[in-house]
């Protein structure tokens, strides 16, 4: 594969002075990998855990292999799972992208952070690299190296570039938009990620964003690193190799009739190959190459000797797109507090530490994320910054309780897109409260037992309803969360 400029060059601890700032006066070690002589590095290396973070765009809870999918191919995120431990209630911090990515970055509710919808072309708001120390800093000032391969959409005014992945103390940045993410661009020139300055004629993205990992990691294998792998796949418009596509819509004929794939995935009409038909020949192959993708950072972190001191972990933003996702038995999908827009596929891999083949229904949150990385690598939470994520550490290392039963989401909708969406959510012990405001109503579901929440019990539980709807209201105003433009 032709290599890129990497982007490196010109990023390459640019901003590690600024991160050492805001860090200062924090008990974490303030040490950079920049400037450590090798021999300490190494030292560190065996110290401290690598972690990688993988990212999936828009992958419903039903898409994996693991998770009960029968049409999709996905045998390295099978395995991973077989080797670390798989959640079945992992929960987005929200129902689309970028407050999602926030929380992540933040450890935070993305209420708190003032972004609670996807970040549309040119809005003001942005994540303000004055007001947060985001995970990567926080990990560079306890000596990590760390990049970021791919999506950022946390700042979309490109010109002025105020929020970017770059003025948020990443060491490297490699292959993020320069322009408005729309509809797709996952062949070479990749017209909306011009970070990417080079390739050949036909050349995946997914693969070049997997390239440039395995390239990230060979070139940090001697001191410790956090890789923040962002796919934007499997974002719609749905794209992937042809010969992977004719596989999938051979396989779904096999299975529903000839024909039958190129009449529902490409009509005249149907730029985007959606249906509402759970197996997408499309999708399927774009998710193989993210399969294909992990398989090669797994295979790289061995060859490296780096596996069994690497936490590994795959997750997604938000639950499948409507017409396109496959968000299993759950309701609904991407831009509802539902489990189809929230509940998301979560396996986490450290050898020695996450007993292999494990599974879990204990509800975690990407709020988690940031408390549990910084623990792992004995880094101590940034002096100042609120953290509303509990560390996942004693509880996948140790089997210890969470010390936590309660999450909570709220989704205003301040794009002003999908009113009748707007609503806010809490979720404690078995029992999940929505808040809609459009029309000021109230649902109530056991998902202990009615997971697909079919069966309201508002009417026959009011003081459920009544001890939920406290706690929600508590939480928005600790959080200061916007009040909904109904």
């Amino acid at each position: 594969m032709k290599k890129s400029l990497l982007y490196v060059l010109a990023v390459a601890c640019l901003q590690v002075p600024a991160c050492q700032n805001k860090l200062a006066g924090t008990s974490s070690v303030t040490a950079t990998a920049a400037g450590v002589p090798e021999k300490q590095q190494q030292q560190q290396q065996q110290q401290q855990p690598n972690i990688v973070f993988i990212l999936a765009d828009d992958l419903g809870w039903g898409e994996l292999g693991c998770y009960g999918n029968s049409f999709n191919e996905t045998p390295n995120l099978d395995k991973l799972a077989s080797q670390g431990i798989k959640f079945t209630s992992a929960y987005a911090a929200a129902p689309v992208c970028s407050p999602t990515r926030a929380s992540f970055v933040t450890g935070q509710y993305p209420a708190r952070v003032g972004i609670t919808d996807f970040l549309a072309p040119h809005t003001s708001r942005l994540l303000d690299p004055a007001k947060y120390i985001t995970v990567n800093e926080a990990l560079g000032a306890a000596g990590y190296h760390t990049g970021l391969v791919g999506k950022w959409h946390l700042d979309t005014d490109f010109k002025e570039n105020k929020g970017g992945p770059d003025k948020h103390g990443f060491n490297e940045v490699i292959g993020t938009e320069t322009k408005y993410i729309a509809d797709g661009d996952y062949f070479y020139p990749y017209d909306k990620i011009s970070t990417f300055t080079s390739g050949k004629q036909d050349e995946y993205l997914t693969d070049r964003q997997s390239e440039e990992g395995m390239e990230f990691i060979r070139r940090n294998k001697n001191k410790p690193f956090f890789l923040y792998l962002s796919y934007y796949s499997v974002h719609t418009k749905l794209e992937a190799p042809e010969d992977l596509v004719a596989k999938y819509k051979q396989k779904f004929d096999a299975k529903y009739g000839k024909g039958q794939a190129d009449k529902l995935f490409d009509g005249p009409k149907n730029k985007k190959h959606q249906s509402k038909h759970a197996d997408n020949p499309y999708l399927a192959a774009m998710l193989e190459r993210i399969d294909t993708g992990v398989g090669n950072i797994m295979l790289e972190l061995e060859k490296n000797g780096l596996a069994e001191n690497t936490l590994l972990v795959f997750f997604s933003d938000n639950g499948g797109a409507n017409n396109v996702g496959n968000n299993g038995d759950f309701r609904m999908h991407k831009t509802w507090l539902y489990e189809g827009g929230i509940r998301e596929p979560l396996i986490m891999r450290m050898p020695g530490k996450i007993k292999a083949g494990s599974e879990t229904a204990v509800p975690v949150s990407s709020i988690d994320f940031y408390p549990t990385f910084l623990e792992l690598a004995n880094a101590a939470p940034p002096v100042g910054h609120q953290l509303d994520g509990v560390s996942l550490a004693p509880f996948i290392t140790k089997g210890e309780d969470l010390s936590r039963d309660v999450l909570y989401w709220h989704y205003p909708a301040e794009t002003g897109n999908w009113k009748d969406r707007m609503s806010s959510a809490v979720r404690k012990g078995d029992f999940k409260l929505i808040q809609f405001y459009a029309d000021n109503r109230v649902e109530l579901y056991n998902l202990k037992t009615d997971a697909a929440e079919k069966h309201n019990l508002a009417a026959k539980m009011p003081d459920k309803v009544k001890e939920l709807q406290q706690l929600l209201n508590k939480w928005k105003t600790e959080v200061n969360a916007e009040q909904p433009a109904t």
